[in-house]
């Protein structure tokens, strides 16, 4: 998704999130995103809302370190797999936050072209936001163990 509504407008937005189920919401955004979206007390806005919070920030328009990016979606992987509704937010919900969805997808052994399928037609536009994107979780999938 992309990033929820700052400032005044936070507590609100993730009071719906949760009413719509949604247990864990991991933020992409890098520390420099957040203060411009109004977004620096995101983390216990979350927490005060009942979601469990994850930051893992990607510079816009880049994919992380797999090693990083697996070790951070494991465990989100693991709460998925006992039921909780994972949302993942960047800046417009495109790319890094897509990146993220579609290695817990991965994980979930669903291979990355259906995976870009299911979150572009989630997303209501096509997904991921560059080539290198979609190669990342290509070369993940190719050499998962």
């Amino acid at each position: 998704m992309s990033h929820p509504a700052g400032g005044r407008f936070l507590e609100g937005k993730l009071a719906e999130l949760r009413r719509l189920g949604v247990d864990v919401l991991v933020s992409a955004q890098t520390d420099e995103e957040r203060v411009e979206c109004d977004l620096v007390d995101q983390e216990r806005a979350v927490v005060a809302a009942g979601l469990r919070y994850v930051c893992f920030p990607i510079p816009d328009q880049s994919v992380p370190d797999v090693a990083l990016a697996v070790a951070a979606v494991e465990p989100l992987h693991a709460l998925y797999r006992s039921g909780a509704h994972v949302v993942f937010h960047c800046w417009a919900g495109i790319g890094r936050s897509s990146l993220l969805a579609g290695l817990l997808l991965g994980m979930e052994g669903v291979e990355p072209g259906e995976a870009w399928r299911l979150i572009s037609a989630a997303r209501g536009f096509p997904v991921p936001d560059t080539e290198a994107q979609k190669e990342w979780l290509a070369a993940w999938w190719a050499a998962r163990g």
